[in-house]
């Protein structure tokens, strides 16, 4: 009998802490994006990101590869990337296996206009063909405590940076986060 109270108020716990997630991201992805653009190192906003997410990265033993070497400053609202950052690496671990490899690299690309590219790659399960078209759309999720809202917050903040973000993946084969960022002038 307390067993069963004991999984019931944990299942309780875990429906409040959705709740309260799926609350806090429909508010954000609701209200107007105003970013507050500065010249920053992209390398810095990395590292910030894997930082944030290093306890999920740690429970499931990820190993994570950063590579930015002489990557341009690029123009950006700092919390609003590193938000998105932790979202993409967070949705990469969720997506792998104990053990798994996340690569984060950025390089220099273009000349009009000058830009960054990051690419945040990982061998997890891959994306069905089916649900590539949905990826943005709020709440399309296949996790069963997501809401859905990540992958659609990512893209508005990337557009809010005139930027571009682009996913590759193959069933089975893992996948890659590109965003493109304008850089400092």
């Amino acid at each position: 009998w307390s067993s069963d109270v004991c999984s019931s108020d944990l299942i309780a716990q875990k429906e409040v802490e959705h709740l309260e997630e799926l609350v806090n991201n429909v508010l954000v992805f609701a209200k107007p994006m105003e970013p507050k653009i500065e010249s920053v190192d992209i390398a810095k906003v990395l590292e910030q990101a894997a930082a944030l997410s290093e306890q999920i990265i740690q429970d499931k033993k990820i190993n994570v590869t950063l590579d930015t070497q002489d990557v341009p400053a690029v123009n950006v609202d700092v919390a609003m990337i590193t938000d998105a950052f932790v979202n993409i690496i967070r949705n990469a671990v969720e997506a792998m296996e104990e053990g798994g490899l996340i690569h984060i690299y950025a390089r220099s690309i273009g000349s009009r206009p000058p830009s960054v590219l990051v690419v945040v790659e990982d061998d997890g399960c891959g994306i069905d063909d089916a649900d590539m078209p949905h990826l943005y759309n709020p709440f399309f999720t296949k996790k069963k405590y997501g809401t859905g809202l990540g992958l659609s917050q990512v893209l508005k903040i990337v557009e809010v940076h005139q930027g571009k973000l682009e996913i590759i993946s193959e069933k089975g084969k893992g996948t890659k986060v590109c965003v493109t960022l304008p850089c400092t002038k």
